[in-house]
């Protein structure tokens, strides 16, 4: 399946890294580069993996739009499969939230 990311998730992660590195003196931006890197091959491989994981369990706006969500380097996503006219699936995240925001 193909994978679109909202904007929204892109600039959720890109928010949280910046003010972990202005908080944290010791991150450094080669390892919050690695970190997203990680981030976006896992969405990716939602393509493959989308319909193994559960529906989200604890955010109430997630759970009220049927979205799934997985986790990986601490950030959980949401996302939902969607059937094509043609009858091809997409995946497509929604948002992002990392785990110490995430309630």
């Amino acid at each position: 399946m193909k994978v679109f990311i909202d904007k929204a998730v892109h600039e959720e992660i890109v928010s949280f890294y910046e003010a972990a590195m202005n908080h944290h003196i010791t991150l450094d931006e080669a390892t919050v580069l690695k970190k997203v890197d990680r981030l976006y091959d896992a969405m990716e491989s939602l393509g493959t993996y989308a319909e193994i994981y559960p529906i989200a369990r604890l955010k109430s706006d997630w759970i009220s739009k049927g979205y799934q969500e997985f986790i990986c380097e601490d950030f959980h996503f949401a996302y939902r499969i969607y059937v094509l006219e043609n009858g091809e699936k997409t995946v497509r995240v929604h948002d992002a939230v990392h785990s110490l925001l995430y309630h």
